[in-house]
């Protein structure tokens, strides 16, 4: 079946649904009709006239209740809907006519005219109407004949007008009905289509958020453990250019995945405590180095008055402020970059106002309406002298928005530009907040590890031997990862951490484990996509059949909020992301470490 003939088939079934209904509207409003009428007729009328409308209507009234009922208990089959609709339009013509002749009641001519409007409105095809209108129009005529009424002229012309209106409901009713089920037929189809193609975005992005960072984890995290082993001044200078290539790519890959992720919808807002001036601080303080070598000032500028924390997403403006100072830095060649935020309250609200000054290059005049556009730059010549993929400020625009806040920029062309960015956040008033300052950077890129990352690590050989068993105090630490760069870095980590650690390829070797003898390890450290079993499966496997299982931190690529949600919601004690922040992961191990330790004194 062609895509044309399956619209049409569902729009067959639309109108005959919608003709369906259709008749049920008629058998509503001829019963209800007939019934009053035939009451009133009983009220005000002799009884031998009420008699005679009362065995005129029956049948009617009858048949209508009939149609409802069955309407009602889904028994009216599609089959029966256009000879049903045709016996109750034949019922009310005869209805018509012999209350006409039978109690000389002129006013029926008057009737007609709805009855045939009637007709209109509830034919769905030019056939049933004819059939309909045709009889009716005759029996009028013969009728007026009949009783050879002695002006005709009145009552010709309110035929002609009932059928010129039903005409007119009819040749605009049906088709309007007919385009409007046919527009909506085909919205649903591409409603179902746009579901589909959002859904195989959203494993497309899954699948590229993962694959992405999964070898970025093994490139950084091998380049970071070499950086720390003894090399010539040579060696050092080769390997510090791959150092900013690869933070280079990390940078850009996490730029198109939170576009990917803002295009999908999966980027949400969360309302958590932070405070403002502390966030500053951790933001500036990661471009202090990059800006000496560059031989950049920076200032910062903070409220003078001491804030009550506030209520927000920390990470997101994080990133606005990380990606807006991304953005003076490259376009700064000399002079200085001012930070400044400016708070008030307002209410039960402070208004946070971050600005980004710098005394770079500038922007011209015409560029500045397509600034925050995806993939524009300002100078997109073949010599343009910066680089990078014209994300950053559609990312802070995008991100502004979604936040509800406010975002503007004034530019002179060589002369610098200053950025602001404004939001309204509910105050918490005398509440006790403790902020991690790692919690707050959206990326790894963006954490504060260019000269920490691994540090004092030594690359082990092949060859180097591992010790048969943890020494006393070290946390023993039970490792799942299926990439063996990965599991060779992991296992470096946590070498030079002091701890002790195990190394599986699978979730299943992990669940073996610990089935074998689960009080040999402290921590699990588990990666979520493997194959064999899955982390997930493992992580559920491992609480299942162990009572005394110890923590589990999920160790992945998989960073996308839905991703990290579904893993806090399955019951994992951490989430660390991939490329690993050294300092993220020491903080876990050891808190983890220190409650399991904690538990097992107080069951004891």
């Amino acid at each position: 079946m062609t895509k044309d003939d399956a619209i049409k088939k569902q729009v067959a079934e639309k109108l005959a649904a919608f003709e369906t209904n259709t008749l049920y509207v008629l058998a509503l409003v001829v019963g209800g009709v007939y019934t009053l009428r035939m009451g009133a007729s009983f009220v005000f009328l002799p009884l031998s006239v009420a008699v005679t409308i009362a065995s005129s209507l029956s049948f009617s009234t009858l048949l209508s209740v009939g149609i409802i009922m069955a309407y009602r208990h889904h028994r009216l089959r599609p089959n029966f809907v256009r000879p049903l609709m045709m016996v109750l339009g034949t019922l009310v013509t005869f209805n018509v006519f012999f209350l006409l002749h039978s109690i000389g009641n002129l006013a029926q001519f008057y009737f007609s005219v709805l009855v045939l409007v009637a007709f209109g409105l509830g034919s769905l095809s030019f056939t049933m109407w004819i059939a309909f209108t045709v009889p009716f129009v005759l029996v009028y005529l013969g009728s007026l004949m009949v009783l050879a009424i002695a002006v005709p002229a009145p009552y010709i012309a309110m035929l002609i007008g009932g059928i010129a209106l039903s005409c007119v409901a009819y040749f605009i009713r049906v088709p309007t009905i007919r385009r409007l089920t046919e527009l909506e037929v085909v919205h649903a189809a591409n409603a179902k289509k746009l579901e589909i193609s959002n859904k195989a975005k959203d494993r497309f992005l899954a699948n590229m958020t993962h694959e992405l960072r999964t070898p970025m984890t093994g490139v950084i995290g091998m380049v970071d453990l070499l950086a720390d082993t003894q090399l010539d001044k040579e060696q050092r200078n080769f390997l510090g250019t791959a150092r900013k290539s690869a933070r280079y790519l990390l940078a850009v890959i996490n730029d198109i995945l939170d576009v990917s992720k803002l295009d999908a919808g999966k980027l949400t807002i969360k309302q958590e405590p932070f405070e403002a001036v502390q966030l500053t601080k951790d933001a500036v303080a990661l471009f202090k180095i990059r800006m000496m070598q560059k031989g950049l000032g920076l200032d910062l500028e903070l409220p003078e008055k001491t804030f009550f924390p506030v209520l927000g997403d920390a990470v997101r403006i994080s990133q606005i402020l990380l990606n807006s100072l991304e953005n003076a830095l490259k376009f700064t060649p000399e002079g200085t970059i001012t930070v400044k935020l400016a708070a008030r309250l307002e209410g039960d609200t402070s208004v946070l106002t971050w600005t980004v000054q710098d005394t770079g290059i500038g922007i011209p005049a015409d560029r500045l309406p397509a600034l925050f556009e995806r993939f524009e730059q300002i100078d997109n010549s073949n010599t343009r002298t910066t680089h990078g993929t014209g994300l950053g400020l559609s990312i802070i625009r995008d991100l502004v928005g979604l936040m509800g806040g406010t975002l503007e920029v004034d530019s002179e062309e060589g002369k610098g530009s200053e950025f602001r960015f404004s939001f309204e956040l509910p105050t918490l008033e005398n509440s006790a907040v403790t902020v991690e300052p790692a919690s707050y950077f959206p990326s790894p890129l963006l954490r504060p590890t260019e000269a920490e990352y691994a540090a004092g690590v030594i690359e082990q050989s092949p060859d180097d031997a591992k010790p048969d068993a943890a020494e006393d105090g070290q946390i023993r630490i039970l490792f799942a990862e299926d990439n063996p760069v990965n599991s060779r870095l992991i296992g470096q980590l946590i070498k030079c951490e002091g701890w002790f650690g195990t190394a599986v390829t699978n979730g299943q070797e992990a669940v073996d484990a610990i089935a074998s003898d689960s009080a040999k390890y402290d921590i699990i450290l588990m990666d979520i996509q493997m194959p064999v079993m899955d982390g997930v499966t493992a992580f559920k496997r491992i609480q299942a059949d162990c009572k005394h299982a110890p923590p589990i931190i999920a160790l992945t690529a998989n960073t996308l909020p839905d991703d990290v949600a579904h893993y806090r919601a399955v019951g994992f004690a951490a989430i660390i992301g991939k490329p690993i922040d050294v300092k993220i992961l020491r903080a876990e191990v050891t808190r983890h470490f220190a409650l399991s330790i904690r538990r097992r004194l107080e069951s004891a």
